[in-house]
């Protein structure tokens, strides 16, 4: 099994370290090496090829934030390069393509159509931390196609729909609510797409700092916040994003 881990939320993850120290043996690469970002290599995502001894506890890494992806694949190489040949694929305004995240990966195979073979490329399937009501749950998503595709069938770069940014956005807010079970936990998965546009349009009036949000819960979860006229004077104001959120708590007290 091979685990693409990114560092920048990892508190505290299995490391190369913490391997060695359970005495897995194991392989290892520095996904940006031999990049444009060469130079912060050791910054960025490591690519960790795992006996089954080391999966379960890799398992655990990937879902303390979410921060990482597992795949299988029968070529270790093939897939490596494949994974570098999808870095550096544009979409949007993106320098380098952080498929690796979670909540890209998702957005990115939800919308890749016709092309999810192509995505996958020489990797059998991949698995992504999924969102549950329950945080310890563990759950995981796989996505694959029953059959290969031959990599000279593949148009590259691919091509993905617009929508592709709206979808993003929608599965980052499911991933976050999720992140925070102790204000959501009780939300039901059929009410995350109205949350969703409740989050939406409180970034859309410069309220989109996590310590800003989890400060009202109770605005995010109750009602469609669009149609709460009253609320818009304060909204729509020139204060500063902690001071919005100040008087909204005012506003909305009994």
């Amino acid at each position: 099994m091979i685990f693409i881990i990114d560092p920048f939320h990892n508190k505290p993850a299995w490391g190369v370290t913490q391997l060695q120290m359970q005495g897995h043996t194991f392989n290892c690469d520095l996904l940006w090496s031999g990049t444009a970002l060469q130079d912060r290599a050791l910054q960025g995502p490591t690519w960790f090829v795992l006996p089954p001894s080391g999966v379960a506890g890799m398992a655990r890494v990937c879902h303390q934030r979410p921060i990482g992806i597992a795949l299988r694949c029968r070529d270790a190489g093939a897939a490596l390069a494949h994974a570098r040949k999808l870095m550096a694929m544009p979409l949007g305004r993106t320098t380098i393509l952080t498929f690796y995240n979670p909540v890209h990966w998702t957005t990115l195979a939800m919308e890749a159509g016709d092309n999810l073979g192509c995505l996958l490329g020489p990797w059998d399937a991949v698995y992504t931390p999924a969102p549950s009501l329950k945080p310890d749950a563990n759950r995981w998503h796989e996505w694959r196609v029953d059959t290969p595709v031959a990599v000279d069938s593949c148009t590259w770069p691919l091509a993905f729909p617009d929508s592709v940014f709206t979808t993003f956005k929608d599965v980052r807010w499911v991933y976050w609510l999720r992140e925070n079970p102790n204000h959501f936990g009780g939300v039901p998965d059929s009410e995350l797409p109205r949350l969703a546009r409740n989050l939406d349009f409180l970034v859309k009036h410069r309220i989109g700092v996590d310590e800003d949000l989890l400060e009202i819960p109770h605005l995010i979860i109750h009602g469609e916040l669009s149609e709460r006229t009253e609320l818009l004077p304060i909204l729509t104001s020139s204060e500063r994003p902690h001071r919005k959120v100040a008087q909204l708590l005012e506003a909305v007290q009994p």
